[in-house]
């Protein structure tokens, strides 16, 4: 199988002295830079560059488009107003999860979704039917600009556009069209394939200032799971074979991103599937990944690990464990490693820091936060 580049490849190599590559969505793509650790924390301080152009990116337009965004998605896409989005599931026809992604509104008859893992046969045969025309954007590229420093530098670089969270805009940036976003844990910056190398190259040089550091793959695992980002294809599996494990949004802990209150295909499985399991995270006590793994509480199973990653901002393991019934007081295990139950996000990404409950949690308070 031959590998992909993406348009940013070039810049990629030049700072990759490590030669560390991994493939995600038939992509070369670095891993990291020199060091996971000082990547993941950099975002934390100052300001960090990701190459996300791998993600999938399918645009859905013309015919009855709102008709079938409302009932391909677990929330009703067609309520969104233009340049506005949402975090979204798809689920199959009993109800098991087998996406999620982030749907925006771009236009009047045109929607775009963005995931981690692409799922076009299911969804474009599903558009066909309500009339809708499907593209998708693989040679283009999208640019992660994560910390706190990430607004200055834009302002630095001569990009005054500011989207509201969740949002995106069109703009023109010294002769470069483009579309600058907040759909996940900073800004994004959409650019055809032509114009990624002077994007990478203006936003490092308006970033020296602020300490920018350009991150792999792996630190952007751990911003994302930090962020409690639950992601199919990383964390869990999703629903895409028959014989495979039917997660449903209950099943995962995932009911919030499910609109009870309109048609979408698989209500009536999601409806039938049961009571919900609670998704939580876990601070540990071990060193290394210990997922997954059956969670106890004085003897007695509570629930499962699905994941677990070093995170260098809390110095200590943290994991994704579903709960099957209260949340217990106190020290749970996972074997025999010590863990304790937090609420999430473990800790804040984004342009306007705050503290979370997690943080306080790390200072011994117990219980749910």
């Amino acid at each position: 199988m031959s590998l992909l580049a993406t348009p940013f490849h070039a810049r990629a190599v030049e700072a990759n002295r490590c030669n560390a590559w991994e493939n995600r969505g038939g992509y070369t793509l670095a891993r990291h830079y020199g060091s996971i650790a000082e990547e993941a924390v950099a975002a934390r301080f100052g300001a960090v560059l990701a190459d996300l152009s791998w993600h999938w990116r399918a645009t859905f337009s013309g015919g009855d488009v709102d008709a079938f965004v409302a009932q391909a998605f677990s929330r009703n896409g067609a309520a969104l107003a233009i340049g506005m989005s949402l975090d979204v599931l798809w689920l199959n026809d009993t109800g098991a999860v087998r996406g999620r992604g982030r749907l925006v509104r771009m236009a009047a008859d045109r929607f775009l979704l963005l995931s981690p893992q692409d799922d076009r046969d299911w969804l474009f045969f599903a558009a066909s039917l309500y009339g809708v025309a499907c593209s998708e954007h693989a040679p283009d590229g999208l640019l992660a600009l994560i910390g706190p420093t990430a607004r200055k530098i834009l302002t630095a670089a001569g990009l005054d556009a500011d989207p509201p969270p969740s949002g995106l805009v069109s703009v023109s940036w010294r002769g470069i069209d483009l579309t600058l976003s907040r759909l996940g844990l900073g800004y994004e910056l959409w650019c055809d394939a032509d114009s990624g190398l002077i994007i990478w190259d203006r936003l490092v040089a308006a970033g020296r200032a602020f300490a920018l550091l350009p991150a792999g793959q792996a630190a952007l695992d751990i911003l994302e799971a930090e962020s409690g980002l639950f992601l199919p294809g990383r964390d869990f599996a999703p629903a895409r074979e028959g014989f495979a494990p039917q997660p449903t949004p209950q099943a995962l802990g995932l009911c919030s991103l499910v609109d009870r209150s309109h048609a979408f295909n698989g209500k009536a499985g999601f409806l039938a599937a049961g009571r919900d399991t609670q998704l939580s995270g876990l601070l540990m006590g071990a060193e290394t990944e210990i997922a997954p793994r059956v969670l106890t509480h004085r003897g007695a199973a509570i629930g499962n690990i699905l994941s677990s990653r070093y995170s260098p901002a809390l110095q200590r393991m943290i994991g994704f464990a579903l709960l099957s019934g209260s949340w217990p007081s106190g020290e749970v295990e996972a074997g025999s490693a010590p863990c304790r139950i937090v609420g999430l996000p473990f800790l804040p990404i984004g342009l306007s820091p705050a503290p979370t409950a997690t943080e306080r949690a790390t200072e011994g308070a117990g219980g749910p936060v």
